[in-house]
């Protein structure tokens, strides 16, 4: 690429050194049939994001935690929420399809009878406001039943298939159907409604039809806690024909929940790997998916890439690894073993090895700054290509980009430069490569003017070489060349280049193109100065080395 030699001398705020600290949370959000949803909210506590054409978000800056409640919400549609852990440095991938409601409007002074798969019945004046007080204007509901045995249904399922139960604990379920139920002030949507205390409302749910034969004739009921993520047992469900019947007290989802005890549990390890060379991939989510069961697990791999993960004994289950964006394939149907028994399975290979990077670029007053930009590798060691990415900073100075890095130095010193008035750059920073499919986020990156290294090309003759091109690259053991800069010689064969501000970049070449001929110097080392500073080279020297 080409350096210019102007540049900008106001030096206000020094360079930063970001570092990523925290950890992201991305993922996709569908409607039924796998259709992205675009325009949904997904939020983290304050931080928030809306997907965009792809069904894609991303929540960046979120503080490390074993259980983050991330929230999925859109009009007209059954919100959601995901449990998930999260990592310094590392990205969290979670999805959620979002149904359609059933919307219907009531006098809230009359008793509500829903038939909408479910069958809801709720006594006259049963409603309340959130602060306790009486309602009795136009009741809004939004209620959806959801199959359990729909995988589809399966992504739209709150929390974990786990629940803490009255006795205080927890406990692995199978699902045999549940529901999302919730009332508004149609006049004032914003305005939540609960069942008045003392009030219950008859939940009428069918059994699905492959689960009916076994059905258990009494079922715990569950409700989803929001402000904890947990499922909580809540009364018992009767199996009448077809259906379970069952009293609530107050509105949420509600599940119809059978508990897997100890015994009937097993256990499946494994190892997640990335394509081509097999490297372990640390942190990935792995997730059992029950066949024969409503019900799945999750859990994460370790440094080594191995993972153990809990699942329905003498069942069938399908294993599918995240990581970060990128998946492997579903395995078949597995078979588990016997309850307290363990069985290995073939490594869940990720395909996809990029990786996202992000964040914004002001200048030293701290404003936005845009362009077309690069980051690349310092130094690349001898026989490796390097890592760089191009990159389109839009008006806000933020940018996001796919990427990808194969060599086995995975951490190394980067530097991003901005094509904006000369070049502008950040300081040199530490970088460790992501994971396949995580997301790195730089955060706000000050970029300011580059150093400016002077010099005078001469030939190996003792002629100054004057109005040409001259290139400098880096040169691997290989012979291979990486782009640099490059500058044109005034009449007397001098140059100037703008590079990274107290940078010293090694290996460097120069070289100049005449008359179908090529000249290369000796290996040397180009020293920037600091920011707006000018220092110089000296005399290169290039020989002849053929045509």
């Amino acid at each position: 690429m080409l350096f210019v030699s102007a540049c900008d001398k106001d030096n206000k705020k020094k360079p930063t050194i970001p570092s990523m600290d925290f950890g992201v949370v991305a993922g996709t959000v569908y409607s039924p049939g796998r259709a992205v949803l675009e325009g949904a909210t997904v939020s983290v506590g304050d931080i928030s994001d809306t997907t965009d054409s792809n069904g894609r978000f991303t929540l960046s800056g979120i503080d490390a935690s074993d259980k983050v409640l991330v929230n999925f919400a859109m009009e007209g549609r059954a919100s959601t929420q995901k449990v998930v852990d999260i990592s310094e440095g590392r990205t969290s991938y979670v999805s959620a399809t979002l149904f359609q409601v059933y919307e219907g409007t009531y006098s809230g002074t009359d008793e509500i009878n829903i038939d909408a798969t479910i069958a809801l019945n709720i006594p006259a004046a049963a409603f309340m406001t959130t602060d306790g007080q009486a309602y009795t204007g136009t009741v809004r509901a939004d209620v959806r039943y959801f199959d359990p045995t729909d995988p589809e249904c399966l992504d739209t399922f709150p929390g974990n298939f786990s629940g803490i139960q009255t006795d205080g604990s927890t406990t692995m379920f199978e699902s045999y159907g549940f529901v999302s139920a919730s009332f508004r002030n149609a006049s004032d949507p914003s305005q939540e409604l609960q069942l008045a205390e003392g009030k219950e409302a008859e939940l009428i749910a069918p059994i699905p039809y492959s689960l009916l034969e076994n059905a258990p004739d009494t079922m715990p009921l569950w409700y989803y806690d929001e402000e904890t993520g947990n499922w909580m047992e809540e009364g018992l469900a009767s199996k009448v024909g077809s259906y379970y019947v069952g009293n609530v007290s107050h509105f949420s989802y509600w599940n119809f929940d059978h508990p897997v005890v100890v015994d009937d549990q097993a256990t499946l390890t494994g190892k997640v790997t990335a394509a081509d060379r097999d490297d372990p991939i640390a942190g990935a989510q792995v997730v059992a998916t029950g066949v024969v069961y409503a019900g799945y697990t999750n859990t994460y791999t370790d440094e080594n890439g191995d993972f153990s993960i809990v699942v329905k004994a003498n069942s069938t289950v399908k294993l599918q690894a995240f990581s970060g964006t990128s998946a492997s394939s579903m395995t078949g149907e597995i078979a588990t073993p016997d309850g307290g028994q363990s069985a290995a399975v073939d490594d869940l290979v990720i395909q996809d090895r990029s990786f996202m990077i992000m964040g914004k670029m002001v200048d030293s007053e701290g404003e936005p700054v845009s362009g077309w930009g690069q980051v690349f590798q310092l130094n690349i060691p001898h026989g490796d290509m390097g890592f760089s990415a191009w990159l389109t900073i839009e008006e806000d100075g933020s940018f996001s980009v796919n990427a990808s890095h194969y060599d086995n130095t995975t951490s190394f010193d980067i530097i991003f430069s901005l094509s904006m008035r000369g070049y502008l750059y950040s300081a040199a920073i530490p970088f460790v490569v992501p994971q396949p499919g995580n997301v790195w986020d730089f955060g706000e990156i000050t970029m300011v003017p580059g150093g400016i290294l002077t010099g005078r090309i001469q030939s190996d003759d003792g002629e100054y070489l004057g109005d040409k091109w001259v290139y400098f690259n880096t040169v691997d053991e290989t012979g291979g060349e990486g782009g640099h800069f490059s500058a044109e010689t005034d009449a007397d064969g001098y140059f100037s280049i703008v590079g990274p501000p107290n940078t010293t970049l090694t290996r460097m070449k120069a070289s100049i193109w005449e008359n179908e001929a090529n000249y290369v110097s000796d290996v040397l080392s180009l020293n920037f100065p600091a920011s707006g500073g000018t220092s110089s080279i000296g005399i290169i020297t290039v020989y002849y080395i053929g045509e």
